[in-house]
């Protein structure tokens, strides 16, 4: 086999492939055997029927096709090898294959492009870490104070933290009991809270909510027009101090609740300034990052994101395509299809930057961290370690390591810039892996490879012509 590269552009390559006479003829005598037991001959038995009718009954020319695409598929893995290139999206051009006679394909294939990271040592980080004050923990026990207060009843208009039981009010001033349900003003939205505060016990409200996730045919979000009354209203008493609320919730004292309560706000901080943090290493990466987009990579992200809006639409009863016609009908499907392309663009981006950064860094998972993560993963499921690797299989699991590996590298990139040690992976960072590698579809598991460098296997071979 000899294979040439034809034309090089970015990221698309042309490579010409060419298969010797004695391999085409190999792969003949290959393909007639196999088509000897599959093909039923009348009169013959599998494998018994003489090779000159077993080529009539199947016909030169598909014959010709089989040893073509078989030839493909032996010497396509090795041509890229030989290349050292990495495809993602491959079609072949061939004629089928004689007898006695060279064989050469030509392939047209994006291949992964070459990422020119920005200076490391250039990047600084600006977030500074989340700092929980006195104030903070004095709010975080207020609303603590609010979630567990004893109602009482009151006589008064409505106030932001009173529990109010409203009914569902139809024909009449009159609501059906069984309709009625409770709010907690001092949990409840801005929009239904500013409708309620000073009405009072008795009184009719017409209220209307909207719905940003549901939007009308004019892109607007869905208003729903409610009549409720208010059926009764009650205050809420309060603890004494916090030494009253940390009995009531199982401490020995107000101290100990103060410090519960710092300890998990600061465990909150913390993880909000990782969340910052990762969000501005990532940008400066790829805004200081060179390459070029591979086209079906592009694409195949859009074809995700199209599928998770039509997973949304349907919860709400609507199609994709008749969301489409919608923004159609209002001049936005223009704008719709546009942004979709460009959080795609983004998002492949993102994605391979952080990559070559695992790449440049040398990133690697050991066993103990993968078994870790696994047992994180296993646990917020309710299955144990074995069932989730039976039930998940090998591609998968492969896959989910590399995103294990990917995100350690970020994390260890970002450890060394703020002078900290590098948190372990949380449930969050575990479950972001698993829900990228879920998102790899299926045909790309099947040839996925992370073990090898740039060694994507997502190629989509297109059939030859």
């Amino acid at each position: 086999m000899e294979a040439r590269v034809v034309e090089k552009q970015g990221v698309n390559v042309t490579v010409s492939v060419r298969v010797d006479a004695a391999t085409v003829d190999a792969a003949f005598e290959r393909v007639l055997a196999t088509l000897s037991r599959t093909v039923r001959v009348p009169g013959f038995r599998p494998g018994k029927a003489p090779r000159g009718v077993l080529v009539r009954r199947v016909g030169k020319e598909a014959l010709a096709q089989e040893v073509r695409d078989a030839l493909v598929d032996d010497s396509y893995p090795a041509a890229m090898r030989e290349l050292g290139l990495a495809p993602i999206d491959a079609h072949f051009h061939a004629d089928g294959a004689l007898q006695g006679q060279e064989f050469e394909y030509t392939v047209h294939a994006d291949v992964y492009p070459d990422v020119d990271l920005p200076d490391l040592a250039t990047i600084e980080l600006e977030v500074e870490p989340r700092v929980v004050t006195d104030a903070d923990v004095d709010e975080a026990i207020r609303r603590l104070g609010l979630e567990n207060a004893v109602l009482v009843p009151v006589e008064r208009p409505v106030e932001e933290t009173d529990w109010v039981l409203l009914g569902h009010v139809t024909g009449d001033a009159e609501a059906d009991e069984a309709s009625t349900f409770p709010v907690h003003l001092d949990r409840a939205g801005d929009e239904l809270k500013g409708q309620l505060l000073g009405r009072a016990v008795g009184e009719v409200v017409d209220v209307v909510l909207t719905d940003t996730n549901v939007l009308e045919d004019d892109g607007t979000p869905k208003a729903s027009n409610l009549k409720l009354k208010v059926v009764d209203v009650k205050g809420k008493e309060l603890p004494a101090d916090d030494g009253e609320l940390a009995v009531q919730l199982g401490f020995a004292d107000g101290a100990e609740l103060r410090a519960r309560v710092r300890e998990s706000l600061e465990a909150d901080a913390r993880r909000a300034t990782q969340d910052a943090r990762r969000d501005e290493v990532v940008g400066k990466l790829v805004a200081g990052a060179t390459l070029d987009l591979p086209a079906s990579l592009v694409r195949r992200r859009q074809r995700t994101l199209l599928q998770d809006v039509a997973h949304d639409l349907g919860h709400q009863g609507v199609t994709l395509q008749r969301y489409l016609e919608r923004l159609e009908a209002r001049g936005k499907r223009e704008e719709f299809e546009r942004e979709l392309a460009e959080t795609a663009e983004k998002g492949v981006r993102r994605d391979l930057v952080l990559e070559r950064l695992m790449e440049v860094r040398g990133t690697q998972v050991t066993d103990a961290e993968f078994q870790a993560a696994l047992k994180l993963l296993a646990e917020s499921r309710g299955v144990d370690v074995g069932r989730l690797e039976h039930d998940l299989g090998a591609d998968y699991l492969a896959n989910y390591r590399f995103f294990m590996q990917r995100d350690k590298a970020l994390r260890e990139f970002i450890a060394e810039l703020s002078g900290e040690e590098a948190p372990a992976p949380g449930e969050e960072e575990v479950a972001e892996a698993a829900e990228a590698a879920f998102a790899v579809d299926e045909e790309a598991a099947d040839d996925h490879d992370h073990h090898r460098e740039h060694d994507h296997g997502e190629h989509e071979q297109g059939e030859p012509t």
